[in-house]
């Protein structure tokens, strides 16, 4: 007989459990029909067929991590998901937030299937999935309108058509990492500013195309701008960040390391606009210890994360 107490359970962390497999997990799916939250992460001997089993058995779960389950390509309420795509008789998964980080064999079509069988969903971290590409971003905005908060970060074959079919997620999207989805440009950024206006977090560390143009059109579609990371972005200089100053003045968290365009005077245009500034990284840039005293000077709660020995 299951105990009462997993009758009733709606919470399960098991991350790093290496020598977890399916079978407990179908165990667990049988036990816990009220299960609202699981976290697997690192249980790379998770398959596809427990994920059946529990969103199969649990349908009120909300919360999935599956970071680095390898073997897991696809999310869905029939067991042959590439041959059925569309929900068995109209159901639906609950989920809200799912994290898929790490799980390398995800391809277009399990993202599409996702898609198409968990349309709630509101958080979805699809880092380092490296087979995917525009084409599943498609099925993102068709299925998944709701979306608020979105990782890319390391989809290397993501490019400024699948930041096109993510700018329809319009209103709803907040987050957005790209971080080192080298083949998004300008282009990709102008999309997702356009249609995109409540943005408040963008990393687009290491997207090498990005250049103050693109950051132009960013800072004046996204006034609400909390977060920004153009990190390595070799092409953002000071003429970019004065106006992000001018439009994006409740910035509280800025990157530039290794930006080796920006000057000080990028940086006193901030300073002296995003007086709410809390963080400014400008590791491996050349800026003078006389502009990060100013930045002190004008915004007295931030922290300056800095290469330079001469600020102290």
């Amino acid at each position: 007989d299951t105990p009462n107490v997993c009758l009733t359970l709606e919470k399960v962390v098991v991350n790093g459990c290496k020598r977890l497999t399916d079978r407990g997990l179908h165990v667990l799916a049988q036990c816990c029909p009220e299960l609202r939250h699981l976290e697997v992460a690192g249980c790379y001997n998770v398959s596809n067929d427990a994920v059946f089993e529990v969103v199969s058995r649990c349908p009120n779960l909300e919360h999935l991590n599956l970071s680095g389950c390898s073997k897991v390509t696809c999310i869905s309420l029939t067991q042959e998901a590439s041959l059925q795509l569309s929900p068995l008789h109209g159901q639906q998964i609950s989920i809200h937030h799912l994290d898929m980080t790490d799980c390398f064999s995800l391809e277009d079509e399990g993202l599409r299937t996702i898609a198409s069988h968990c349309p709630r969903l509101t958080h979805l971290y699809l880092r380092r999935c490296s087979r995917l590409t525009d084409e599943a971003l498609r099925h993102l905005a068709l299925h998944c309108p709701s979306i608020r908060e979105l990782s890319l970060s390391d989809c290397r074959l993501v490019g400024d058509f699948g930041l096109r079919e993510v700018a329809r997620l319009e209103g709803c999207l907040r987050y957005l990492s790209v971080a080192h989805c080298t083949r998004i440009t300008d282009v990709g950024i102008r999309y997702v500013a356009r249609y995109c206006p409540r943005l408040r977090y963008l990393n687009a560390r290491g997207c090498e195309g990005l250049t103050d143009h693109g950051l132009g059109h960013l800072s004046r579609s996204c006034p609400k701008l909390k977060s920004l990371d153009v990190g390595k972005c070799p092409l953002v200089s000071d003429n970019g960040l004065e106006q992000l100053a001018m439009y994006c003045q409740g910035l509280r968290r800025v990157s530039l390391r290794a930006c080796e365009s920006v000057t000080g005077r990028g940086l006193k245009a901030l300073a002296a606009n995003c007086c709410e500034l809390q963080l400014l990284n400008v590791q491996d840039c050349e800026v003078s210890p006389e502009a990060l005293r100013f930045v002190r000077r004008h915004c007295r709660r931030c922290v300056i994360e800095h290469t330079n020995p001469g600020f102290y």
